[in-house]
């Protein structure tokens, strides 16, 4: 009985840890501004603005899990460069700057495709948004799965809106829309996978701890700022 009891008490104290009250969004930038890891310029002006888009539609979700919006802030501060932006892929201003720096990976040997080669209709799956989705399959299979049907393999270029590119990254980790892995396969219960969370969007990534790392620091600023 008193295991039962235990593991009852056990249960709702990491239940609180773990499922996000409404955020206290002051509270939320005052505890990452004393971050050590973080910088204060991401707290700031457009990185901010992109912060709080990411945060408003969190909020629409129904989703609760703090380490998720964690990882997911976390993923979106490595792979927009820290801009928290929807970048196009090599940092470019244009298209045939990410069409030429994807096709220098492929000669090198860094990948095994060069997936940016524009279609019959001139279109390049190269990455873009707040998350990189590449190669025409994925951009096919996941403006599909949330359903904008075929818009976002007819105009690529989507993935860049502020607004889609949220929708991108949330849902994309949240149900497994990259590589059929989600938030859900690393933080469920008494499980929370840092390290392995990487593969959500990048199976291969000889870095995953920095990604990690970076989901911890948001974590730490979630958890003392839920109300």
């Amino acid at each position: 009985m008193k295991r039962f009891v235990f593991g009852l008490a056990l249960l709702a104290f990491f239940s609180t840890q773990t499922q996000a009250g409404n955020l206290d969004r002051t509270r939320f930038y005052a505890e990452c501004e004393r971050s050590k890891t973080l910088p204060k310029s991401l707290f700031k002006g457009d990185r901010r603005a992109g912060i709080n888009r990411i945060l408003d539609y969190w909020e629409k979700t129904g989703y609760t899990d703090q380490r998720w919006l964690a990882y997911i802030l976390g993923t979106a501060y490595r792979e927009s460069v820290g801009t928290m932006a929807p970048v196009r892929e090599g940092l470019c201003k244009t298209d045939n700057c990410s069409i030429e720096a994807v096709g220098k990976h492929f000669r090198g040997k860094h990948i095994s495709s060069d997936y940016s080669k524009p279609d019959a209709q001139g279109r390049s799956y190269f990455g873009r948004g707040l998350v990189q989705i590449t190669h025409k399959r994925k951009y096919e299979s996941v403006g599909k799965t949330l359903g904008w049907g075929d818009a976002l393999v007819e105009k690529p270029e989507l993935a860049l809106d502020p607004d889609k590119s949220v929708v991108i990254l949330v849902e994309g980790m949240a149900q497994g829309l990259f590589t059929g892995r989600s938030l859900a396969d690393s933080f469920k219960g008494e499980k929370a996978d840092w390290v392995g969370a990487r593969k959500i969007v990048n199976p291969g990534s000889r870095r995953a701890e920095i990604t990690a790392g970076h989901g911890k620091d948001f974590y730490a600023c979630l958890n003392s700022s839920s109300i």
